[in-house]
């Protein structure tokens, strides 16, 4: 983890987020963006691992960054840290391609800990949102079907939602790293889904893990 992009508009939630983000991984590179247009500008010229969006923005929202980077196909983790904890924003994030839901409510050491989990594969989300994401996939109706997908991209989608990596998805299933990304990339086609938190509910829908 080595450039990190932040986008929040009140300065001192930004410079208190950089704190944690420094906290949580070392030596890191922290640019920061205030509005949508900035980090737009960012985005166009520079690569990073990992970007923090808030989603209320004077100019728009984190969502339209999440989108633009969807568009741009760009490789970096995109984590939501909002004071949003509803049910329509949460989806909204996760369904425009943020791979975790933050909540700024949490202590500080909370959200240290969420965020470091990136780096073993984990969904950084804040234990409420862990929680209210497991309620939506259990409201799921049991009558409600599912898309097919075949046996062997149910495996890959079992151990992606566990938080395994796609070389560790790869060597357990003796097959290529690239062959893992194929797989990945047909099962998010097929259900609608661009994030590991959706792939995780997806997961809990067919019965592959627990909650």
């Amino acid at each position: 983890m080595n450039n990190i992009l932040l986008i929040e508009d009140f300065e001192e939630i930004r410079r208190w987020l950089a704190g944690l983000l420094r906290e949580a991984f070392a030596g890191v590179n922290i640019t920061e963006a205030a509005t949508v247009a900035q980090a737009f500008s960012y985005l166009d010229v520079q690569p990073f691992d990992l970007i923090v969006i808030d989603l209320n923005l004077p100019d728009g929202t984190g969502v339209d960054i999440l989108h633009r980077i969807k568009i741009q196909g760009l490789m970096a983790h995109c984590v939501v840290a909002t004071a949003y904890d509803d049910d329509t924003h949460l989806l909204s994030a996760l369904h425009a391609g943020a791979d975790g839901y933050l909540l700024k409510s949490q202590p500080g050491e909370q959200l240290i800990r969420d965020l470091h989990g990136i780096l073993n594969g984990s969904p950084p989300l804040s234990p409420p949102i862990a929680r209210r994401i497991m309620r939506l996939a259990k409201q799921e109706p049991a009558t409600l079907s599912l898309i097919p997908i075949t046996p062997r991209e149910e495996e890959v989608l079992t151990y992606i939602a566990k938080g395994l990596n796609r070389s560790e998805v790869a060597q357990l299933l003796s097959v290529s790293a690239h062959t893992i990304t194929t797989h990945v990339r047909s099962i998010y086609t097929k259900l609608d889904i661009s994030s590991r938190a959706e792939a995780t509910v997806e997961a809990i829908r067919r019965g592959l893990i627990s909650t």
